[in-house]
């Protein structure tokens, strides 16, 4: 699973992880650098795909940096 390390003059650096489930569905997630993806400091959004639609959904359906990269695939996802 690849890791990108992104930076803004705004924002603390950030590490990105991807995991590309299938074709139909992916999770992103960004925390501050060195948080372990056990720890409930991530921002998760679940990007999924049926037909020619695309939605993008949040883990509790807010952007806040409080979930686990472990549970990703068990979070409740809305707008």
């Amino acid at each position: 699973m690849p890791e990108i390390v992104t930076t803004s003059a705004k924002t603390p650096e950030l590490t990105t992880l991807v995991d590309e489930v299938n074709s139909n569905l992916t999770y992103i997630g960004l925390g501050k650098l060195g948080t372990a993806d056990s720890d409930a400091k991530w921002q998760i959004r679940k990007i999924e795909k049926i037909g020619s639609v695309t939605t993008i959904q949040y883990a509790d359906g807010n952007r806040r940096y409080d979930n686990v990269w472990d549970d990703r695939a068990s979070l409740t996802y809305a707008n």
